[in-house]
């Protein structure tokens, strides 16, 4: 059963671990997806496409034998980290904590950057990378609810998360702040508690709204950046047969690995190198969906 990072960091007893396990929970995406424990560093499962039949019968009669359809499929981790190296001189004029933030910055760097592939991740444009919503819920396709221009509709985000199944578990709308001030101000127009803030949460009905702000470079990452310059929402669904994170062991322990190397030989810096074996996977047909061409708002 995959873990989030919350419950992860309450097994973790090594400080620089936790400190790390600290700063990536800071995004809301990352935080509430569960992660997955491969060995081997795949993760082969069937995606069902259509369910075996049943039906009644009488006495002395048999039952139809049938048999459900599925799809193989297969995802990967990848190899996802970087080394932080801080001259020995910044240490020595401004202490250990000097390298202590720099090696934050980096960690954020990288939770942000994580974030952002999730969602826009373009296995063309970065082979080493995977594809993310975007490119696996193409506008038009299955999974998918034309929001028609304009601003978001509240019928069409009621469409988008209805067609995603969560089998007992929760869904979650991700999109950017703007995203969220558009079904704030929808809702307010139409009355009601359909939006609702409770204890820093952001809620439309029953679904909590996530936000995904702005990837390591400063750029929007549910910016209005798409066909016609709008955007898009996701609705999700996690768990280990829904959409879920997938991690590979490092050293034999799974998650996020930390090494100080200490001041290297070849330059008088210190040296920190953060590794992940990451990936995701949406297990399930109707665990993710689209809402697309949404426009921004107008002042």
């Amino acid at each position: 059963m995959g873990l989030t990072l919350i419950e992860a960091a309450k097994h973790e007893t090594r400080v620089e671990r936790l400190a790390v396990i600290r700063t990536f929970s800071e995004g809301q995406l990352i935080r509430r997806l569960p992660f997955r424990n491969l060995t081997g560093g795949a993760l082969k499962f069937a995606r069902e496409k259509k369910l075996p039949r049943v039906g009644f019968r009488a006495v002395n009669e048999g039952y139809r034998r049938d048999y459900g359809a599925v799809a193989n499929e297969t995802e990967f981790v990848h190899l996802f980290g970087g080394d932080l190296d801080v001259d020995r001189s910044i240490v020595d004029l401004n202490g250990s904590e000097a390298r202590a933030s720099q090696t934050e910055q980096k960690v954020r760097s990288m939770r942000l950057t994580l974030e952002a592939a999730i969602l826009n991740g373009d296995a063309n444009f970065d082979p080493r990378a995977f594809n993310g919503l975007s490119k696996r819920l193409l506008p038009g396709g299955v999974q998918t609810v034309d929001n028609g221009g304009g601003t978001v509709k509240l019928t069409r985000i009621e469409q988008l998360v209805d067609a995603v199944n969560a089998n007992g578990g929760e869904k979650v709308l991700i999109t950017s702040k703007a995203g969220r001030r558009q079904i704030s101000a929808a809702c307010r127009d139409v009355g009601g508690e359909l939006y609702q803030v409770m204890e820093g949460r952001h809620w439309f009905e029953d679904v909590e709204i996530l936000v995904v702000d702005q990837d390591a470079n400063g750029q929007d990452v549910l910016g209005f950046g798409e066909a016609g310059k709008t955007t898009s929402f996701y609705c999700c669904s996690f768990g280990d047969e829904l959409m879920t994170g997938l991690q590979g062991p490092f050293e034999g322990r799974y998650g996020i690995s930390v090494r100080d190397f200490g001041e290297v030989q070849d330059a008088p810096v210190f040296r920190t190198r953060v590794d992940w074996y990451v990936g995701f996977a949406v297990c399930d047909d109707k665990a993710a969906a689209r809402l697309y061409n949404i426009g921004p708002a107008v002042a």
